[in-house]
């Protein structure tokens, strides 16, 4: 396989289902004609109409939409401003012999993805690959980003759930950068009096407890009161993005008669 093969999901499919907004027939076959050459199975619904497109785009999903900029009765920006209410993740290309450049820039502004002239359709191939592959692009950061949401709630909902204080640290600087509710009623305040403080104020012992690599171990809490609270701390190192941490675990111990 060359080093400059194109390997991505666009590159190796080979049908799309198009929308095409054309009045012109001829046209329409050209515009298929180029595609199919590069996406061989690809189907094409042709619509003229403001009521054809919505009800076209009410009816079935499509990879790519093509439209003339001037059609009577019914222009391109309209076309254009129904496909970014409706179905924005969808690209959207004007192929037109009457689109003028600032008209153009215009309707890149207003969400168009590419534009084509009629009279140089061998742009179409190029073009419709990059947006096929941007389009592919931005649904995968949106695909990630809702998994890191997800993994962010997840985490949120266990850390809170803890029977024990729990306070996540900086290794290097020692400062906390996250605890839950039970952190904050054993300290007697809120999470903004306890994020960026140094462990230490909090907990004791944490410096003879990490020289001694030592991961579970008796010490104690002190509230922002003055109290000092027994506790059995729990010590874990993490990783989190190349990022050295500590979690420390505090469960209160029963005082003794």
């Amino acid at each position: 396989m060359g080093r400059d093969e194109d390997t991505s999901p666009v590159a190796v499919k080979t049908s799309l289902r198009v929308l095409n907004v054309e009045d012109n027939a001829d046209d329409a076959e050209l515009n298929a004609a180029m595609i199919t050459a590069r996406w061989p199975h690809s189907d094409f619904v042709r619509v003229d109409t403001r009521a054809e497109f919505a009800a076209a785009l009410e009816r079935e999903n499509y990879d790519l939409i093509l439209c003339d900029y001037t059609i009577p009765g019914f222009g391109g920006l309209e076309a254009l401003a129904i496909a970014r209410e409706k179905c924005p993740e969808i690209p959207f290309l004007f192929v037109s012999g009457t689109i003028g450049e600032d008209t153009a820039i215009e309707a890149l502004k207003n969400g168009a993805t590419d534009y084509v002239l009629k009279h140089r359709l061998m742009r179409l191939i190029p073009a419709v690959a990059r947006a096929l592959r941007e389009a592919a692009e931005r649904a995968e950061c949106e695909r990630a980003e809702f998994a890191m949401r997800e993994s962010e709630h997840k985490y949120r909902e266990l850390f809170e759930s803890l029977g024990e204080a729990a306070f996540l640290a900086d290794e290097k600087t020692g400062k906390i950068i996250d605890t839950n509710r039970r952190a904050e009623a054993m300290l007697g305040c809120g999470r903004a009096n306890i994020l960026g403080q140094k462990q230490s104020r909090f907990l004791a012992g944490l410096d003879k407890a990490r020289a001694a690599e030592t991961t579970l171990f008796d010490s104690t809490v002190t509230s922002v009161g003055g109290n000092n609270l027994p506790v059995r701390v729990h010590a874990t190192k993490l990783t989190i993005h190349s990022h050295p941490l500590v979690l420390w675990l505090c469960r209160e111990l029963q005082a003794h008669p």
